[in-house]
């Protein structure tokens, strides 16, 4: 009985393994055409079978381990009255296994479409952020109940046919053979199995860096399959919120390899003038306010910017310049806390008190701290984290709706409108007695793109261009303008109040995105220059200009690394502070070789690169804009992304676990 049962199993099970790894492979080809560029994937042929043959190992990899308890268990019940039992739970457990892996290749579609990468680290900011918001949200902007349809028919096509395939091999009759002949034969199949949930048979099992299989981006994302992608997510995820102690030798080398000197420690000039007026500092974080949507901005028929644009053309302002990451707490981590970690504020060290932030220059020269959200109190954790490094008071959407109860009409998903946030962040300023930094978190331009009911939007029209990089109806993508519009409208109509009070000769104002546009496709190498940019925006009173030296060049190339560094140099006199490389972009003498970094994409003076291929870079095709040649040359600094992450982990984690004793 034994005999028969295991062979039947055998075969049972490699038809599973098979209708899997079916399904997963259909699925990336479905993907692979669907976000890529059939010109370009032409172009690189051999890299495109590459990607297939590696990603069928992939396939097999993940079907072979799904399934693995069900062989493992019955060939342990082979022999008994159990295994009737197990094979009556047949269709149960491959359903369970096919519907995850639809549902799951759906969604990595999906995600990608906002994201620009399959399933990463990211992800868990969906959990970690407003659960309520963020579903709501996703029934919004994405066809749930279509894709619940299609991943259960899916289930039920795969399940059918293991079904049918179980019935004709349960009929199956073998000869008996020998014990001998039948250990040899399940040895062979087990190891055969074995390699494939490996993936390979060399000294190493097939890893993560095994999908960088092309210089077209495109490829490398479609290579892993959904649920790989998510294990890989997880363990990153895991790996992140655990820190440990560093060697001081390696961290002060790294310091030097990046940095040019021992440590992070910076100081600005003696500066009389700020010594006695000490100034208000305003810097707005908003959001998904992308490079990549306001490279569409036209004053007459696509008014992006709104009443900011005055304000825009005749103070300082940045575009080739990154955000530090493309997720809004990741950001918000590198700015104020120099940390390549998201999870510090929720995570296992979220009641850490760092020693340095971006914010404990001011503490230090007697300034009140204020951090102002338009949004939930509690998202990640910030109400509770934000006082704990130097915060002196945390205000979120309840407290704007407390001070302008009319606002609550008109809030959104994610909170409060923009233009009342900033109406708050104004009558702090006015009421305040000591000088003042108010960091503000906008909500307003973020899916499902909802603007107040009251708003009337200015001249928009849809390029069919964006139309292509949306990829939806016009509809929807004129609700991406519309939100994109009101929130500069509320920045700007910030920066006109205050300019025209007693505060504007005494109050710095600076803003940038948090991210890119979320929603809109990159093309690799076209979008180099605008795929995660975002631009920075800022303002210095004159009577500061006046008693301070700077130098405005728009092409400088920056970074959010590069804000609260520009922030001191005209707010603060002889006051040290730590940064990973941030500078003055106002410096009468830029750097030799700025460069900034974001997601796998590098800025430099000399093009763009990406991290898929860093010995190449491709080249701006002039002075001012953010269009490059499509063409590359040789790199001269490829590894500059690599050296920054390298020391990034190595800061944090000696910042909140010190050095190894020697």
């Amino acid at each position: 009985m034994y005999q028969n049962n295991a062979q039947k199993l055998v075969r049972l099970v490699w038809v599973q393994v098979a209708l899997l790894a079916l399904i997963l492979s259909i699925s990336r080809q479905l993907f692979t055409f669907s976000i890529g560029d059939l010109t370009q994937i032409s172009r690189v042929l051999p890299d495109y079978l590459q990607s297939i043959v590696i990603g069928f190992r992939f396939d097999m990899r993940v079907a072979t381990i799904a399934f693995a308890p069900f062989f493992l268990l019955g060939l342990i019940f082979a022999g008994t009255k159990l295994f009737g039992r197990l094979t009556r739970c047949i269709p149960i457990y491959s359903g369970i296994v096919y519907f995850i892996a639809a549902a799951a290749s759906i969604g990595n579609y999906y995600y990608y479409k906002t994201y620009s990468n399959h399933f990463d680290i990211f992800i868990f900011g969906l959990v970690e952020d407003d659960t309520s918001a963020v579903l709501t949200t996703m029934w919004q902007d994405y066809p749930i109940v279509t894709s619940t349809i299609a991943a259960i028919v899916i289930t039920a096509i795969t399940t059918q046919l293991v079904t049918i395939a179980w019935r004709k091999i349960a009929k199956l009759t073998w000869p008996q053979r020998s014990p001998i002949i039948t250990v040899i034969s399940l040895v062979i199949t087990i190891a055969i199995y074995f390699i494939f949930a490996r993936g390979s048979i060399g000294t190493f099992p097939l890893k993560q860096y095994h999908a960088n299989v092309s210089s077209y981006e495109v490829l490398n994302k479609v290579t892993p399959n959904a649920l790989l992608a998510l294990d890989w997510a997880r363990s990153s995820h895991k790996k992140s919120d655990k820190f440990h102690s560093v060697s001081k030798d390696e961290y002060n080398q790294q310091m030097e390899k990046v940095l040019g000197q021992a440590d992070a420690v910076y100081s600005t000039a003696h500066n009389d003038y700020l010594a006695d007026n000490k100034p208000n500092v305003v810097f707005a974080l908003m959001e998904s306010m992308g490079t990549n949507l306001l490279v569409d901005d036209s004053e007459k028929t696509t008014d992006l910017l709104g009443s900011l644009r005055p304000h825009y053309q005749s103070d300082f302002h940045f575009e080739r310049f990154l955000s530090g990451t493309d997720g809004t707490i990741n950001s918000i981590a590198m700015m104020l806390f120099h940390s390549n970690i998201s999870s510090l504020s929720h995570g296992s060290e979220q009641k850490t008190v760092l020693k340095e932030t971006a914010f404990l220059p001011y503490k230090q020269a007697g300034y009140d701290i204020v951090y102002i959200t338009g949004g939930s109190p509690l998202w990640r954790n910030l109400k509770h984290y934000l006082p704990l490094q130097g915060v002196d008071q945390f205000y979120s959407e309840e407290d704007i709706y407390e001070a302008f109860p009319e606002a609550e009409q008109y809030s959104a998903t994610w909170g409060a409108p923009d233009k009342y946030t900033f109406k708050f962040a104004e009558q702090i300023l006015k009421q305040s007695q000591r000088p003042v930094v108010i960091m503000i978190q906008t909500q307003t331009n973020h899916p499902p793109y909802q603007i107040p009911d009251n708003y009337q939007p200015a001249a928009l029209k849809v390029s069919e261009k964006m139309m292509r990089k949306v990829d939806m109806d016009e509809p929807k993508a004129r609700k991406i303008y519309e939100t994109y519009q009101y929130a500069n409208d509320a920045l700007g109509d910030f920066v006109s109040e205050i300019k025209s009070s007693s505060l504007g000769e005494n109050t710095l104002i600076s803003a940038s995105g948090d991210h890119r546009l979320r929603e809109f496709s990159i093309s690799f190498p076209e979008d180099l220059g605008t795929a995660h940019s975002v631009p920075f925006y800022l303002y210095v009173p004159e009577s500061i200009l006046a008693h301070t030296p700077h130098k405005y060049q728009a092409n400088r190339i920056g970074s959010h690394r590069d804000i609260f560094p520009t922030l001191y140099a005209f707010s603060l006199s002889n006051a040290t502070y730590t940064s990973l490389g941030g500078r003055n972009l106002l410096a009468v003498n830029d750097i030799q070789t700025p460069y900034a970094h974001n997601n796998g994409v590098t800025l430099t003076s000399t093009g763009a690169s990406y991290g898929a291929n860093r010995t190449v870079i491709y080249p701006w095709k002039n002075e001012h804009d953010l269009t490059v040649d499509i063409e590359g040359v040789a790199n001269p600094t490829p590894n500059l992304d690599v050296e920054l992450k390298k020391l990034e982990t190595l800061y944090i984690n000696a910042e909140l676990k010190g050095f190894k004793a020697h």
